[in-house]
């Protein structure tokens, strides 16, 4: 009888975490969800196949982690076949008019909680010679003016990926990194109440400075086609299942375009980048 394979899933009470978490379920994965809330962990173990495990876990609590990694070596052994650090938070705007409280929170959130949750978890994926999926963003390939906050945090993860792709190899470890464009998940509501509310809460002057940039985003927000996230969760199956994952998935025709624009010269890059903002 082939040996049920493991896998846990931070962020999983929305969107891209969401669906990766039932498919993988429904794929006959033992899925360990992390979720913040409890009532959240319980909606999504009803649309699961029942097998779901909902896991407290808050990636900036160093506590929840060392609990969920308890459980999680008490009923697989010791054995964690995959990884996927998804939990992250957006918004942000113009450097200068960003508090510091929201920089640390992305921070904390999509950068240091990474950390947190593979050294912890290193021990069981190196037992089952597992992989591991960060999800990044196409915004830590290509960082665009009023993001610099968000894109610091995402070009991290995509330095860690980098960095562990060689570091865990000899345990027969892989390291993905998936760089979706918009995909329609709780990010972006949540993002636009936080700049909203950085907007609102900024000297009119300063604001005025940049109120430019802001209405092109905010335009080219409104105005985007977004996948669903169901995309992404074809995506990180074929991860966990391909003989030869790849070490990067560019996922969306917008993601592709900027990827394209980020390899030509970087004069040109910016000069394109510009011109769309300063038509």
């Amino acid at each position: 009888m082939e040996k049920i394979r493991s896998i846990l899933i931070t962020g999983t009470s929305t969107g891209i975490g969401r669906a990766c978490a039932l498919k993988l379920d429904k794929e006959g994965f033992q899925v360990f969800a992390g979720v913040r809330r409890k009532s959240d962990g319980e909606a999504l173990k009803k649309s699961s196949t029942g097998k779901l495990m909902p896991l407290i876990i808050d990636v900036t609590d160093m506590k929840t982690i060392e609990n969920a990694f308890k459980i999680i070596s008490k009923l697989t052994n010791g054995e964690l076949y995959g990884l996927m650090n998804n939990a992250g938070v957006g918004g942000g705007g113009p450097l200068e008019i960003t508090p510091m409280s929201i920089i640390r929170n992305a921070v904390e959130t999509n950068l240091l909680g990474n950390f947190s949750v593979t050294r912890t978890f290193i021990p069981l994926l190196r037992k089952s010679r597992g992989r591991i999926v960060n999800t990044a963003s196409i915004f830590g390939l290509s960082a665009l003016p009023g993001f610099s906050a968000y894109s610091a945090t995402k070009f991290g993860v995509e330095a860690i990926s980098q960095s562990l792709r060689l570091e865990l190899r000899a345990f027969g470890i892989t390291v993905s990194a998936i760089e979706p464009g918009a995909i329609a998940t709780e990010i972006w509501p949540k993002a636009r109440k936080t700049s909203e509310e950085i907007f609102s809460g900024s000297d009119p002057e300063i604001y005025s400075l940049y109120s430019k940039m802001i209405q092109h985003f905010r335009k080219t927000v409104a105005e985007q086609k977004y996948l669903q996230p169901e995309t992404v969760a074809e995506c990180v199956y074929h991860v966990f299942t391909s003989n030869n994952p790849k070490r990067h998935y560019i996922i969306g025709k917008d993601a592709k375009f900027m990827a394209f624009i980020e390899s030509l010269p970087e004069g040109i890059r910016d000069w394109l980048f510009y011109k769309m903002i300063h038509k």
